[in-house]
């Protein structure tokens, strides 16, 4: 989140509680994975390590949004503009993956600002979901560069890995869904291009099956939802109908609440995600601080170990109403987002032997 859109937010008017079916879906499987007798993708399932297709439509690989809840994994920051850099080799991916896998539980991750604009990123993701059997969400990223038109190079490294002959059977099914971009509205991208080009992406990726969303905090009144905060703004009325699915952003350390606040906020959001715009739905950012003085600043100033071990624990106690929503969520951040990150500096967890709940 940039400086601009948390200031945004800060300053916004919650949405309050209130008491179509989409281009492509996730998947149209009714598997009982959730309760461990199915086997649909992430949560079961092997992907063929020659990069074959596996031997099922893109339709039946997937689980179907209805088993697609609770937590699924971690928002993967890849902030280093180097392709060349360790971080974004795949052995530094593969092994995140693995140790997300162990000690977490995870089944997929989201991709966070990849500044590498090349393709060999999107590659060595792809080969290390195959490595652990985990499923991608990709991202075009605008950044906070003066030059933004590098999100160009992203997408165009994104389409070029759908047509790499090498990994072009496999892709769709190792990449759930893709974002176009991390807070667009909230950070003001793309000026008035910004849905034409949405369109364009979600109609190139269709191709391929993958659904696309934008991956944005709602809570923007004016915008995103109405004045009032009641329903749906103009702009987010115009991402709906250029949309397969939901990435949401419920932040209450953005908007002002402490962290015993955080959840109530938290489940307000998700319920008006159904109740107004009613696509498939993730939680793919949302975040609290472990200490003070990060990056991100300190919100209200409710931080530290215990508050960050409340707030995520809070979304694992609350499993039955992710099962109710049929909405999966995601921890941001796994690391290289200072106090947010679940990995500190020194390569410790910020939660140690906590694995979420799959209900």
């Amino acid at each position: 989140m940039s400086a601009a859109s948390a200031a945004a937010a800060a300053s916004s008017t919650a949405i309050p509680v209130p008491s179509t079916t989409p281009a492509v879906t996730t998947s149209s499987n009714t598997s009982t994975t959730a309760t461990g007798t199915g086997s649909c993708f992430p949560f079961s399932g092997t992907l063929p390590s020659d990069f074959s297709a596996p031997p099922a439509s893109r339709s039946d690989w997937w689980c179907a949004q209805n088993d697609m809840y609770g937590f699924l994994g971690f928002s993967y920051p890849l902030e280093v503009a180097d392709c060349s850099d360790p971080s974004n080799s795949y052995e530094s991916i593969n092994a995140d993956f693995a140790k997300m896998k162990k000690d977490f539980g995870a089944s997929m991750i989201r991709v966070y600002a990849p500044e590498c604009r090349e393709a060999s990123v999107w590659e060595n993701l792809l080969q290390a979901g195959v490595s652990n059997d985990m499923g991608i969400i990709v991202q075009v990223w605008w950044g906070f560069d003066s030059d933004q038109d590098l999100w160009k190079q992203t997408q165009s490294s994104i389409y070029s890995v759908m047509t790499n002959p090498k990994y072009s059977a496999i892709a769709p099914f190792v990449f759930h869904s893709a974002e176009f971009g991390s807070e667009p509205i909230g950070d003001g991208v793309d000026g008035n291009n910004f849905i034409s080009d949405l369109a364009a992406f979600r109609s190139k990726m269709n191709g391929y099956g993958i659904p696309v969303a934008i991956s944005e905090d709602w809570d923007r009144p004016g915008t995103m939802s109405s004045s009032d905060g009641s329903g749906l703004g103009d702009t987010g009325k115009q991402v709906k109908a250029n949309s397969d699915m939901l990435h949401g952003h419920p932040m209450p350390f953005y908007h002002n609440k402490n962290e015993a606040e955080s959840w109530d906020y938290v489940a307000g959001q998700v319920q008006w995600y159904k109740d107004n715009v009613g696509l498939p739905t993730f939680v793919t950012e949302t975040q609290w601080a472990w200490g003070k003085g990060g990056d991100h600043g300190d919100g209200v100033g409710d931080v530290g170990p215990t508050q960050y071990s409340n707030y995520w624990h809070n979304f694992d106690d609350n499993c039955a109403l992710f099962k109710q929503y049929q909405t999966g969520w995601f921890i941001h951040a796994w690391s290289m987002e200072s106090t947010f990150a679940m990995v500190k500096d020194d390569g410790s967890y910020a939660m140690s032997a906590w694995k979420p709940q799959r209900c």
